[in-house]
């Protein structure tokens, strides 16, 4: 399994290997709405999260963040 901080201040994702975007987000997960901060854990699904910076969320009122599968299916559906 792959050290999920391989991608850390690079310009690519060591796990997807895709280059950041121009606003620089982790060119796996785009850019997400209203998120603060999200790791796609590079291959380490667990520790996956997405920190929401508001305090609630159309479907979850007051939860401001997001881990494992959960992080993950959210970045898959909301990315732009």
């Amino acid at each position: 399994m792959a050290n999920y901080l391989d991608g850390y201040g690079k310009d690519h994702c060591s796990h997807c290997n895709k280059n950041r975007t121009p606003e620089g987000h982790d060119g796996c997960i785009g850019t997400l709405p209203n998120v603060m901060n999200a790791c796609c854990a590079h291959g380490e699904d667990s520790v996956a999260y997405v920190q929401f910076d508001h305090k609630d969320y159309n479907s979850e009122p007051n939860k401001i963040l997001l881990q494992g599968q959960e992080a993950l299916a959210y970045i898959k559906n909301v990315k732009l």
